[in-house]
């Protein structure tokens, strides 16, 4: 059981830990792909930068390479929801840094000119063209803004070690024809270099940023890793904590099985105590056997962490594309660090779960050890201690709640979850007895079930321990995402009201990446049923070496329409006010992170220079955890370059015409490019598919969590059924027939699965405050409102008790079939 239970905790363990490496890995081993050797790489914040910033690089007598590098996204025509991430290359000058080679003999000079003299070409990564059947000399229809480009396929990749595992997307093309072919000549992503290491980087860094505008950041490899780890990093923790559930469950079940095994070798114990084995000794004994089972558990549960990690990758990888990064995780990278971390956790969970009832083993008096009567009651008691420790749990969480919400630790948070749920399980005694001390049954046989689990309540507290831990994870997080749904359902009600919404298909398949063409945007403008366009454009930046989100809308078209939740005021006033202005708009989540407040001044880095806006109000949105700042379209226009958009709302004169407009924009904008149309409720469709998904991981960490409950009840069961084959046997001589055998066993655990439903429910509500009030808000700022999920309180509750009384059939079976003169033989 031991070895179940640890090694099913530490396979969850090791699964995110695994992905949460491999996400990071695949998206460094993207960039790397181009500029893996470059030790210095410069981009832009809000969109690609001017190539004359190229000249002023190369022009620094420090710079041994500088290589441009144009990105673009496109949709395959022909393979509906795939895409290609086309990198755009200077081969002349990228040789020194890529992490690649064009699979074509050795890429040798007729090679590389073929390959650059054909405008089309494109080198495609081989994982990607054999999954889709694609062979050189191939024509690939590529959907842009612009309308559908035609590539050749010309070359594969063939990719060094440091670039395996990159997205399998990614294909590479000449700079130059990137440029035409995409209607961006002049224009780059961003530029990877190669500085010397005679000079230091850090002083050469400032000298270089002071030369360049201030939207175009100059920063190092790691750096940029530091930053994609930050903007990771509450996704990946929050992962990492529901995988650690599982495995606090089986410590439970654990301390459990050690304890009984205390008291099955009650005499040997005693035994050994007459022959002068010290209390030391004792211990090591106990805690040496539970470790050699850890040790077999966890090397079990690694190679099961790594198959369970490769079928939940999809899942993640995509909920990552969708809300943070344009990164497909393609390969599953394993770290010694992680194995080493899965190793210790797993030991220190067994260790910490086998030590006290080592403890106990070692003071286990010899004299009375010998009789069993007494020997029960002494193993385990539940006085004022335990009960100390209930009260002392409870301030506990509150004290961490409290400094996680006001003193700007989150990751206390999660401190005040732990000592919860021990707060709980240090209850379930005191709990057990109340209810023996309530219930007084006439019945025989209820009698006797009832007198089984009260000489039994130092071993069944453990095992409802367990199960209400287990359910109140269950609940919590059940309750938590009901909640979460229910916000940002009323949330899009109000803020997201347009009837019609445009953007590419890109945007929507890999992340915001793209803008609209103008000729798309003149179409829609012109359709005079249409009565007002909003548009909307965002990217990333930083505030105080933190990532944020900038976004644009026009707040003429915005007031009256978008009826965004503001702290104080209203939407509409504000929006007006806000016209043109240096008046911004800033998200919970930035106001919570930095203490920000309405008439504060927060100062931006724009293409001309720094410049204060002041913050005008402060709305509820869910669209990130980073931090938003929500400007006006005229304010964006006069402080950065960007004029296009990445998405319009359309707003129509007579709604009812909704699904005709639609039809025919659909038809009008796939003769100009890659556009998509969204009727309001297929947005709102669309945002929900993405949040289920992004959930969905957590369906396996609770079916994981009641999968070890129900282990330990079934294992304790057979336990205690082993132990009472003298009792059984006699109740068996004296006339009980094999129905009261079953009664007694399925009883008992009937009882177990009664207490730990109504404990476990309660529990998980408590919880479920702390992950929704305290958690969601310390780690993302998030307002989010409470909405109970009715039928999952009632079905839970009722599926543990099922539970309960399935793990009992066979230690019953095996009872009542058990030969009744042998156990009543005695030595």
């Amino acid at each position: 059981m031991n070895i179940f239970c640890i090694a099913l905790g530490i396979a969850n363990f090791i699964a995110i830990q695994l992905i949460n490496h491999s996400a990071l890995e695949s998206f460094r081993a993207s960039i790397d792909l181009v500029g893996g050797k470059a030790n210095l790489e410069i981009a832009a914040e809000s969109a690609p930068f001017d190539e004359q910033i190229l000249s002023k690089v190369v022009s620094d007598p420090d710079v041994l390479v500088a290589t441009p590098i144009l990105e673009q996204v496109c949709m395959l025509e022909n393979h509906p929801g795939e895409y290609l991430d086309i990198v755009g290359v200077d081969f002349l000058t990228n040789r020194p840094v890529r992490s690649f080679e064009l699979s074509s003999t050795v890429n040798n000079k007729e090679d590389i000119i073929d390959f650059l003299k054909d405008p089309q070409a494109v080198g495609l990564n081989k994982k990607l063209a054999q999954r889709l059947g694609i062979k050189r000399g191939d024509r690939l229809k590529l959907r842009t803004p612009e309308g559908i480009v035609e590539l050749k396929v010309h070359s594969f990749l063939e990719l060094e070690s440091g670039a395996i595992g990159s997205d399998e997307h990614m294909a590479v093309m000449d700079i130059s024809n990137a440029q035409e072919l995409f209607h961006k000549v002049g224009q780059l992503s961003r530029i990877s270099c190669l500085v010397s290491k005679k000079k230091d980087r850090m002083e050469f860094i400032r000298s270089l940023q002071e030369k360049l505008p201030p939207t175009v950041i100059v920063q190092t490899p790691e750096k940029r890793n530091m930053k994609i780890e930050k903007m990771l990093g509450s996704f990946q923790l929050n992962l990492t904590a529901l995988s650690l559930i599982s495995l606090f469950v089986g410590m439970f079940i654990i301390y459990n099985t050690v304890l009984v095994g205390v008291v099955r070798r009650r005499s040997e114990i005693a035994l050994l105590r007459c022959l002068c084995l010290g209390s030391k000794s004792i211990i090591a004994a106990c805690l040496g056997e539970s470790l050699i089972v850890s040790i077999i558990g966890i090397v079990l549960g690694i190679p099961v962490g790594y198959v369970v990690a490769s079928k939940l990758v999809g899942w993640v990888s995509s909920s990552l594309t969708s809300l943070y990064l344009l990164s497909s995780i393609e390969k599953i990278f394993i770290s010694p660090y992680h194995l080493a971390l899965a190793f210790i956790v797993g030991m220190a969970a067994s260790g910490v779960a086998s030590f006290f009832p080592s403890i106990e083993a070692s003071k286990i008096v010899p004299v009375q050890a010998f009789s069993p009567a007494t020997l029960e009651d002494k193993v385990h008691r539940f006085g004022p201690f335990w009960f100390l420790c209930v009260i002392g749990f409870i301030l506990l969480a509150l004290i961490l709640s409290f400094l996680s919400l006001m003193g700007g630790l989150p990751v206390l948070s999660f401190g005040a979850a732990l000592f919860l749920l021990l707060a709980f399980s240090f209850v379930s005694p005191f709990v057990c007895k109340i209810v023996v001390q309530l219930i007084k049954p006439k019945q025989v046989t209820f009698k006797l079930i009832l007198s089984h689990f009260r000489r039994s309540i130092h071993r069944n507290a453990l095992t409802i321990s367990a199960l209400l831990t287990a359910l109140a994870m269950v609940i919590s997080v059940s309750v938590m995402i009901k909640s979460f749904r229910y916000t940002v359902d009323g949330w899009l009600k109000q803020s997201v009201r347009a009837d019609l919404f445009v953007t590419t298909a890109a945007n929507l398949a890999s992340g915001i990446h793209q803008v609209l063409s103008s000729a798309a945007e003149e179409l829609i403008k012109s359709d005079n049923r249409i009565e007002a366009v909003d548009r909307y454009y965002e990217f990333r930046s930083e505030f105080r070496n933190s990532p944020i989100k900038i976004s644009a809308i026009c707040f003429s078209v915005a007031a009256g329409r978008n009826n965004l939740e503001f702290r104080t005021g209203k939407a509409e006033k504000l929006l007006r006010e806000a016209v043109g202005s240096n008046r911004v708009f800033i998200n919970e989540s930035l106001s919570r992170k930095f203490k920000l407040k309405e008439k504060d001044i927060i100062s931006l880095k724009t293409d001309k220079g720094r410049v204060d806006f002041e913050i005008f109000g402060i709305f509820k949105d869910y669209t990130t955890e980073f931090g938003l700042v929500l400007m006006d379209w005229q304010t964006m226009n006069k402080y950065w370059s960007q004029t296009g958009s990445n998405s319009l709302a359309l707003y129509l004169k007579d709604s009812r015409q909704a699904e005709e407009i639609k039809k025919e924009l659909d038809q009008k904008l796939q003769l100009l490019g890659d556009y998509i149309v969204y009727s309001n409720a297929q947005l709102r469709n669309e945002i929900f598919r993405i949040f289920d998904q992004t959930f969905s991981i957590t369906q396996l960490l609770k079916i994981t969590s009641l999968l070890i409950s129900a282990a330990g009840i079934f294992f304790n069961l057979l336990i205690l059924s082993s132990e009472r084959n003298r009792e059984i046997a006699i109740l068996r001589s004296v006339g009980a027939p094999r129905q009261v055998v079953y009664a007694l066993v399925l009883g008992e655990s009937g009882l177990v699965g009664l207490i730990s439903s109504l404990l476990g429910l309660i529990a998980g509500l408590a919880l479920a405050v702390v992950l929704t009030y305290v958690i969601n808000r310390s780690f993302f700022g998030w307002t989010i409102d409470w909405s109970t999920p009715w039928s999952t309180l009632l079905w839970l509750p009722l599926m543990v008790i099922f539970i309960s009384l399935l793990a009992s059939i066979l230690p019953a079976f095996q009872l009542g079939k058990a030969n009744i003169s042998q156990n009543l033989r005695v030595e």
